[in-house]
């Protein structure tokens, strides 16, 4: 994704020289030098819209570089910003040390311009961009005028019927409602993208299941089981105004998130307390470790009253040791209900080819009845041409990719499908990885963060928004994104992404360093990547981390145990000053700090799923 970045550089230094002439006093003639080489660089990367051939030595050197221009141009606008800011014998006092800042990113820009020329002038290494593709090229437009036709998706992002589980869900439902009146545990195991989570879900909203339980609740676990943040998932489901209802009880305390002053037995006794009189159904859906279950299961009563727990898992051992009767385990669909499935999500009932039966069949085989293989396969062929011409091409991937580990066959299909994504979707589906696994993602920041980052180009006059709404009903109408909440009037609430698809774009984004995730158990980070996702305590990170920080231009913290400080905001202000988008989900924090100004490039700050700030 070379292209993106300096695309998104040149972008970049547009906008600096546009909004901040004042501080690019003394290097305009080198800003704009550097402008046209990368500009060169950019042309000679968009004579091809396809990079298979090319030496991904040279791509990364190409990122590498494009990364550093940005790096060496933002630094030397946030020095010059806080020597303007200084008094006159301030800025007295520092002139040599400003005339010494020209010299030296002078230096740079130039050494920089240096190493373009020698990767443009290098031939041999760009024979495979020589030739323009003009039927790749066609292939791009078609694509972009079926993104500016998405918004006819808007109006159905309901799930599409759910092919096979039929007998599944049958024999789940009547182990809810039969048995006697004792709180039971009924389990659904099998292993990743088989379903579990779409069967319960299904179980979950049947109209007899509805009727039977008075009270429902759905709360997700996950690998990196918080106890905490279930409690407080559950409670959400239970007490819509959980946290205004905890901050008129607890008046005259100073907290952002009144909730976050209980403890974990506390929030237990209020789950505890809400389900006592009801006969509920609660979901816990993918739970790993049977601790866990442990620690969480004396929040649901046994009230007598024939409520029901179903679990999702993958481990067999976990099943057993939470449910009372044997694990229901869920079967591959077969031949037939995967061509079904597939069909539905490739041709959406329209007649097809009788001569794509053979290759369509050849391929959902290889899915070998993992549903969602063949959805994301699937979302693949939809956004291909149906000819047999280009589904022998899609055959041929599959092979070549299979032939690499055939055991991984659901890997296989998720980076086939990656693979061939359009590059103004490829940023856009990584950034997904940023989140915790699991977790809802509130849509309207998460498309303002895409507009932040610089994801979304070349629109013309469109809204920027509006674009990358579209983006993100491509990457669902594609199976790669899932519809988690919709709002009253059709839009879109909250979106999720499969555990196994996020995997794939953590895996992704360390090579093409478009971010790292930091969790409890990798709190060094070994590359330096532009994007930081914190899911572990900040203040183990600030204790065990040495990292240079000065690559970082977003980061995130997505750890609902800690409060930010003045200590920690006096670190992140010294070590991330070219940041330009923040996030604290669900983090303490009680007002926006007198030194934000210190972050010169900050476009965007969010606190859960509220905008706080946004420069223009």
């Amino acid at each position: 994704m070379a292209d993106s970045v300096v695309t998104f550089v040149l972008d970049h230094l547009s906008e600096l020289v546009a909004r901040e002439a004042h501080l690019l006093y003394g290097v305009e003639d080198r800003i704009q030098s550097l402008q046209n080489e990368l500009q060169m660089i950019n042309d000679l990367l968009n004579t091809s819209k396809s990079k298979k051939g090319i030496d991904n030595t040279v791509v990364n050197q190409i990122r590498d570089v494009a990364h550093l221009a940005e790096d060496v141009i933002d630094t030397f606008v946030a020095k010059v910003a806080i020597y303007k800011r200084r008094t006159m014998l301030g800025r007295m006092l520092h002139g040599f040390a400003q005339a010494r800042l020209l010299h030296d990113v002078a230096d740079k820009v130039n050494k920089i311009k240096t190493t373009l020329n020698e990767i443009r002038e290098n031939k041999d290494k760009y024979d495979a961009f020589e030739e323009i593709n003009n039927q790749s090229a066609a292939k791009e437009e078609e694509e972009k005028k079926r993104a500016q036709s998405l918004h006819k998706l808007r109006k159905n992002v309901e799930e599409e019927g759910v092919v096979g589980f039929v007998h599944d869900s049958n024999v789940v439902i009547k182990r809810l409602l039969e048995g006697g009146s004792n709180r039971k545990a009924v389990s659904i195991i099998g292993m990743g993208g088989l379903g579990k989570t779409t069967l319960a879900r299904k179980v979950y909203n049947n109209s007899e299941v509805k009727q039977h339980f008075e009270c429902r609740a759905w709360v997700y676990v996950s690998n990196e089981c918080r106890v905490r943040e279930l409690l407080l998932g559950l409670l959400k489901h239970l007490m819509p105004n959980f946290d205004q209802q905890c901050k008129d009880k607890k008046k005259g305390k100073k907290s952002s998130r009144a909730s976050s002053n209980l403890s974990e037995e506390e929030l237990k006794k209020l789950v505890r307390n809400k389900l006592e009189s009801r006969r509920y159904l609660v979901v816990v859906d993918d739970l790993w470790k049977r601790q866990d279950w442990d620690e969480v299961q004396d929040a649901f009563p046994d009230n007598n009253r024939g409520s029901r727990i179903l679990i999702t898992s993958r481990l067999k051992e976990v099943a057993l040791h939470t449910a009372h009767d044997l694990p229901y385990y869920l079967q591959f669909l077969s031949g037939e209900e995967s061509w079904e499935l597939f069909c539905r999500k490739v041709f959406r009932g329209e007649d097809y080819p009788s001569d794509l039966e053979a290759l369509g069949k050849q391929m959902v085989q290889s899915c070998r009845g993992l549903p969602l293989s063949i959805i994301v396969l699937a979302g693949l062929l939809a956004y291909k041409e149906k000819s047999h011409r280009e589904w022998s091409k899609v055959v041929g991937h599959v092979n070549w990719y299979l032939t690499q580990d055939e055991t991984q066959v659901t890997d296989t299909v998720l980076k086939l499908s990656y693979d061939n994504l359009p590059r103004r979707l490829k940023q856009c589906f990584l950034y997904l990885g940023i989140f915790p696994e699991d977790f809802e993602i509130p849509v309207t920041p998460l498309l303002q963060k895409w507009v932040a980052e610089g994801f979304i180009q070349d629109t013309g006059n469109r809204d920027l928004d509006d674009i990358a709404e579209d983006y993100l009903y491509e990457l669902i109408d594609r199976s790669l994104v899932q519809v988690a909440k919709v709002k009253t009037n059709g839009r879109l609430e909250t979106c999720q992404v499969h555990d196994l698809l996020r995997d794939l774009c953590i895996s992704e984004s360390k090579e093409d360093k478009v971010f790292e995730v930091c969790t409890d158990n990798n709190i060094l980070i070994p590359t330096k990547p532009r994007r930081l996702s914190i899911h572990s305590n900040m203040g183990n990170y600030i204790s065990s981390s040495n990292n240079d920080h000065s690559c970082i231009r977003s980061l995130f913290f997505f750890d609902p145990r800690y409060s930010i400080y003045g200590t920690e905001w006096k670190w992140l202000s010294k070590g991330f000053k070219l940041v330009r988008v923040m996030e604290f989900s669900y983090i303490g924090l009680n007002k926006i700090p007198s030194n934000l100004g210190n972050f010169i490039h900050l476009s965007t700050i969010y606190r859960a799923t509220r905008k706080l700030f946004r420069s223009s």
